[in-house]
């Protein structure tokens, strides 16, 4: 089932709430910084992980609301491995305009075939399934 596109106040709305609200859940995040992990890789992953739940949202596999929920998720749980500094990048590039509709531009671009594909909907499934189980691990106030 295809979902209608997300409307453009409600995109402006949620960037504007979402800088401050993941740089919140982020800082309350447990702190394992790995070392020889950086912005770089986290950076390429976010992409990737958003990528993915803009697809499946495309397809009809996922709604607004869990693509929004594993985005964020996804932000909190790469934010856990990053030093501060480099967590502060990754939120300011999530929440920077313009990035969330780019990543949303290039999931659309291949909707046609991608939602054919069995491997992107097995993939979302298992990431979101993970992304799922272990919420309760990056959440504001967790220890």
């Amino acid at each position: 089932m295809r979902r209608a596109p997300h409307s453009s106040t409600t995109s402006r709305l949620f960037r504007a709430l979402a800088g401050p609200a993941l740089l919140l859940a982020c800082t309350a995040a447990p702190a394992r910084e790995v070392p020889g992990y950086g912005f770089e890789a986290a950076a390429q992953e976010v992409s990737q992980l958003f990528w993915l739940a803009e697809t499946a949202n495309l397809c009809g596999w996922a709604t607004r609301d869990d693509t929004d929920s594993f985005e964020r998720f996804s932000v909190r749980f790469l934010s856990a491995h990053l030093s501060e500094r480099n967590r502060l990048a990754l939120v300011s590039l999530v929440t920077q305009g313009g990035y969330q509709q780019a990543v949303h531009h290039s999931a659309a671009e291949g909707a046609a075939e991608n939602c054919s594909s069995r491997r992107w909907q097995m993939g979302w499934s298992s990431y979101q399934a993970a992304a799922h189980a272990h919420e309760s691990e990056f959440v504001e106030g967790a220890q």
